[in-house]
């Protein structure tokens, strides 16, 4: 039985984790040939206030990302 848990900031729509939830296990199904009654898979999300890479927490790349003029 595969178990796949996604870590991820919080902010996606119940719509957008179920279609991601689904695709891994349509992907489980397909490349591993495990049937879908034995895949096993969920998401834990935590704040990005708790998170940091590169030595930047993601709430303050957010922020300094939508602060970014962007010249299209």
């Amino acid at each position: 039985m595969p178990l796949v848990n996604v870590h991820m900031a919080t902010g996606r729509s119940p719509e957008q984790k179920k279609a991601l939830l689904t695709a891994i296990t349509d992907a489980m199904e397909e490349h591993l040939g495990t049937p879908r009654e034995s895949v096993r898979v969920w998401i834990s999300e935590f704040p990005p206030t708790d998170y940091m890479a590169a030595g930047e927490l993601l709430v303050d790349k957010q922020a300094r990302l939508a602060g970014e003029v962007r010249r299209d």
